[in-house]
């Protein structure tokens, strides 16, 4: 899929120096290659990037998850295109490959949860063909891990 002179690349093992060079605000974080290694091992996670020239300008992430009581779904993480390339359809254009990949996994599903305050992600997935759930959720952080504290243990 392409946006312009932007490729759009499921990220896999074999193509993982994709994200050599990635662009700021990109991802909320550098990519570490440990972690990297670590997610692409689960055949779970997905993770889609649009790239300009050898950069990575875009990306988006979902899990294809099973419940017990619950066919598979896709569940949409997060989606981040560098400020420089926003409002040019690239997050549409990733988040429509992500879903299509969750249906080629099998995924009768999927979902998305942003915030109320986010106009931006909002109207991405009204473009996208979504309904907003008329229940307003409720986001609990109910922990969160410091490395300086487990050393400390």
């Amino acid at each position: 899929m392409t946006t312009h002179y932007i490729t759009i690349h499921r990220v896999t093992p074999d193509n993982r120096a994709l994200l050599t060079r990635v662009d700021d605000d990109v991802f909320d974080n550098p990519v570490q290659p440990e972690l990297l290694n670590d997610f692409l091992a689960n055949p779970s996670n997905l993770l889609v990037v649009a790239v300009a020239g050898d950069a990575v300008v875009g990306m988006a992430t979902g899990i294809a998850y099973v419940h017990p009581d619950k066919p598979i779904q896709l569940f949409v993480n997060e989606v981040g295109v560098s400020p420089r390339y926003q409002r040019q359809g690239i997050g549409k254009d990733l988040v429509a490959e992500l879903l299509g990949h969750g249906k080629r996994l099998g995924c009768v599903e999927a979902w998305v949860a942003t915030e109320v305050s986010n106009t931006a992600a909002r109207a991405l997935y009204t473009r996208l063909g979504s309904e907003e759930d008329d229940e307003q959720a409720v986001v609990c952080l109910l922990y969160t891990s410091d490395a300086a504290d487990e050393e400390d243990s």
